[in-house]
């Protein structure tokens, strides 16, 4: 087993790699990126002209890893989850507008009305979005010693500002994944490992939507889908239970191969575009969770903008969680 340190690295880095690759190739098709590209990225690209990242460096990661960051800051300071100061940091972070990098529109939304000091659930504000919901790795890696807490605390963090059953369900069981994924509670070499992984993962929805969701995404993997039959079936758009799902089958149909499945999440356009950062992001989250930042090619953590910060939040958050874990 991988030092449990070396995962808390690994998924961040990993969720901020996905990001900032996947990026340049969002809501782009196939064919687009094939003509631009000469072929499937694999590395660090600038932005497709088409991209909502034109105009970012290859290196830089989109607003879905600032996010992350926030509230890494605020566990890593407060050494405990504290809503308030979480929402706090958010709100400083709204007001800079020089430092947004095409923000989710709900997110901004829910931001404006907690600045005038009033909740956005008095508006009736709803979203599905998985932007919503990748905030919930950070409280994987924090409870990494309980899925149960980890899923509790994910709900907390992504229902402040994107409310929905999806999102509910969602950020539980992200929570719960990233946990499990760094205490290897699951042998995932074995296909019965991954398909009672995915039956422990279902256990955290509630709606039958999502429970339908895994049960299809188990399906797939025990069939040996590829990814283009995968995007068809699952869709990989912006909704929480298509990226989310999507996101499980890649991970898990590469696990003798994980960097193959990393590059199939910030490729994951298919025919008609797709959420690839959004993907990307989980798909490496996944694979440093449970492979540990040895995984992740040394060319690729190099460039990464703020690799350094990252790593340094990644050891300060271990320290605490082992702290309380000691305490326990």
């Amino acid at each position: 087993m991988k030092h449990i340190e070396d995962k808390f690295v690994g998924a961040i880095l990993g969720s901020a790699l996905g990001d900032a690759i996947g990026k340049c190739v969002e809501e782009i098709v196939k064919d687009q990126v094939y003509e631009f590209y000469g072929g499937r990225v694999e590395g660090f690209v600038p932005p497709h002209p088409s991209s909502p990242a034109y105009g970012q460096l290859p290196e830089e990661t989109s607003d879905e890893t600032t996010v992350l960051r926030i509230l890494l800051e605020s566990l890593v300071e407060r050494k405990c989850l504290d809503v308030r100061d979480f929402l706090s940091r958010l709100l400083e972070w709204y007001k800079d507008e020089a430092k947004h990098r095409y923000p989710d529109p709900t997110l901004i939304a829910s931001l404006e009305i907690f600045s005038r000091g009033e909740n956005p659930s008095t508006y009736g504000i709803t979203s599905s979005s998985v932007e919503g919901i990748l905030r919930s790795v950070a409280m994987g890696l924090f409870h990494y010693y309980s899925p149960d807490l980890a899923s509790e605390g994910a709900k907390v963090v992504s229902l402040l500002t994107h409310r929905s059953q999806a999102v509910s369900d969602g950020a539980s069981i992200l929570g719960a994944c990233i946990s499990y994924l760094v205490l290897e509670e699951f042998d995932l070499r074995h296909m019965e490992e991954r398909i009672a992984f995915l039956n422990t993962l279902k256990g955290y929805a509630t709606s039958v939507n999502s429970k339908k969701a895994i049960e299809k995404v188990q399906r797939l993997v025990h069939s040996g889908a590829d990814l283009e039959t995968a995007i068809k079936e699952i869709g990989n758009g912006s909704f929480v239970l298509e990226a989310l799902p999507l996101s499980l089958f890649i991970f898990l149909s590469n696990i003798e191969k994980p960097m193959e499945g990393f590059w199939w999440g910030v490729n994951s356009y298919g025919s008609f575009g797709g959420d690839t950062d959004a993907i990307g992001f989980l798909v490496g989250s996944m694979i440093g969770a449970y492979f540990g930042v040895e995984v992740f090619p040394e060319r690729l953590i190099n460039s990464l903008e703020d690799r350094s910060y990252y790593e340094e939040l990644a050891k300060k958050l271990y320290d605490i969680t082992e702290k309380m874990t000691m305490r326990r």
